[in-house]
């Protein structure tokens, strides 16, 4: 007779907190307003909302760094970001802390944006919120990757690359994209992301529940019954 140990919940097991899906249409509404405003001219905000190297640096409008976050060079733009922003805001937001997400996300956008236009000509615009989608994604795969245990580690990596592949990596090199704030998103989303999970680690391995059956002479528990869920 032996016990093999199946485990059957873990911390994305259980549904998405509450109202994650109303905070996932606030920040899109947000985005999209903020955009309207900033392509239409309205309350000055296509004079104060975007980012360059000069604005910044030379004349020291710091906040220019967060408020280009919400700024898009058309709609074909704002759309293709939203396209990632509301699954990846919605899951982040309903398994994750508020400081995490979106409050960790947008602040570490902001500061990835000194880095992106210290490295661009001083004229140079950088608009958009696309390295916080790129932080979001790699965050959420960091975590899957580190709680899912329910699957293989060679299968959930295998999922990972997977979606990364399809969703992140470009099969076209676009001048007027910048991608060193997309590298970046990802890199510090992964860090970041691993920071959250040890932080929390007792948090997340304590909502694990295993199954213990017991296997006598290869009777398969299917015919006879198994154990109770422990934590």
């Amino acid at each position: 007779m032996e016990t093999k140990v199946v485990l059957r919940e873990t911390w994305l097991s259980r549904k998405p907190r509450k109202r994650a899906f109303d905070l996932s249409l606030l920040l899109i509404a947000i985005l999209t307003l903020a955009t309207f405003l900033y392509l239409n001219g309205l309350l000055g905000a296509d004079r104060w909302m975007a980012a360059s190297g000069s604005a910044v640096f030379d004349h020291r409008e710091i906040w220019r760094a967060w408020t280009t976050l919400f700024a898009h060079a058309d709609l074909g733009h704002l759309l293709g970001n939203l396209f990632l922003f509301l699954p990846f805001s919605y899951f982040l937001a309903g398994y994750y802390p508020r400081w995490f997400f979106p409050g960790i996300a947008f602040f570490t956008g902001g500061l990835m944006n000194f880095a992106v236009l210290a490295t661009m000509p001083r004229d140079a615009t950088l608009v958009g919120v696309s390295g916080v989608v790129y932080w979001m994604g790699a965050a959420w795969v960091t975590l899957y990757l580190l709680i899912e245990r329910r699957e293989p580690l060679r299968r959930r990596w295998g999922k990972a690359v997977i979606v990364t592949a399809a969703l992140f990596i470009p099969d076209t090199v676009r001048p007027e994209v910048s991608y060193l704030s997309h590298y970046l998103g990802f890199l510090t989303g992964v860090l970041m992301a691993a920071g959250l999970f040890r932080l929390r680690r007792t948090e997340f391995r304590s909502a694990e529940k295993r199954e213990y059956l017991l296997i006598d002479d290869g009777i398969g528990p299917e015919e006879w019954g198994g154990g109770a869920l422990e934590n």
